[in-house]
């Protein structure tokens, strides 16, 4: 199955994760604080959460499971709420609410995506894209924004490949290619690890009495 030139233009942001193992290493130098160890262990539980529930509704949405996919849609919403809710001691309850908001709109793209595709909808797949590629951009915005220490182009091109990454896992599951997700899976993985080190980062460094 053909992917649109969309889709291609998404995937094609997989081959920006190079240019993060760079900053990864420059910013997430490690640090004698326990606040600081225990906040980047937080963040990394709560994101490769996010990951393994999206990763359960996509199987459970290929295979036909509503029960297992509500289950896993359920658990991806309360993981959005504790990320964005993280958040909110250091830049108040409003910040943590729009957060919440962007990351359930990150989750609607790739939901629609993964609908769209066992829908065998073309077009739905297209728009989802189109979804997910700017909701990056908001997210982005948003943190680049609280925190001057998450510059707002390496965010985008980050979550850019975060969804690009979603994209190629339905596209596998889709096309029963486990070999292949598997792989990917396995990027997905290291790459999470990585965005929730940059975010950790940078909060020590903004917030160094909170931590």
């Amino acid at each position: 199955m053909k992917l649109g030139s969309s889709i291609l233009l998404v995937l094609v942001t997989l081959f920006c994760a190079p240019t993060f193992a760079a900053s990864y290493a420059s910013t997430s130098a490690p640090t004698a604080s326990a606040g600081a160890l225990d906040n980047r262990l937080a963040l990394r539980d709560l994101w490769q959460e996010h990951i393994f529930w999206i990763r359960d509704y996509v199987q459970a949405n290929q295979a036909g499971d509503k029960a297992q996919a509500k289950v896993a849609a359920d658990q991806v919403v309360a993981n959005a709420t504790t990320i964005a809710n993280a958040i909110a001691p250091l830049y108040g309850q409003p910040a943590a609410d729009q957060l919440l908001k962007l990351l359930a709109g990150h989750w609607t793209a790739v939901k629609h995506y993964s609908d769209a595709s066992v829908a065998k909808d073309a077009a739905g797949r297209k728009a989802a894209v189109s979804e997910l590629t700017g909701n990056a951009g908001a997210i982005a915005k948003f943190l680049a924004k609280a925190n001057p220490n998450l510059p707002e182009k390496d965010l985008v091109a980050m979550l850019s490949t975060h969804g690009a990454q979603h994209i190629a896992q339905i596209d596998q599951f889709g096309a029963h290619d486990y070999a292949g997700e598997a792989k990917t899976w396995q990027a997905m993985r290291h790459h999470i690890l990585m965005l929730a080190d940059e975010l950790s980062a940078a909060l020590v460094k903004q917030f160094p009495d909170k931590f």
